[in-house]
């Protein structure tokens, strides 16, 4: 991830603008996502993690950790990210 932190926030961290042009994000970085990701693969929440493939007994385990970073971006995108906003949405 650290070897595409540009096309990732050129190409993906991106929010439409009210004359519907899409632009980098003023709230959102790669780095800082990639920082949050190591956060919560090591140290967590309580006793949950994020995972990202360790000590998994598939050959190919860093593929699962890719495939949940795709799935936690994806849902990012659509909550907050394509909206510039960083407050969380509630449904209750």
């Amino acid at each position: 991830l650290e070897a595409r932190e540009e096309a990732l926030n050129n190409n993906v961290l991106l929010y439409q603008t009210p004359d519907f042009h899409w632009v980098p994000s003023t709230v959102y970085n790669a780095a800082d996502m990639i920082s949050a990701i190591q956060v919560m693969a090591t140290t967590g929440a309580g006793e949950l993690t994020f995972f990202v493939g360790e000590d998994n007994k598939a050959k190919n385990g860093y593929v699962y950790g890719l495939v949940n970073v795709a799935a936690f971006l994806a849902q990012s995108l659509q909550e907050s990210i394509h909206y510039n906003a960083c407050d969380e949405n509630s449904c209750d």
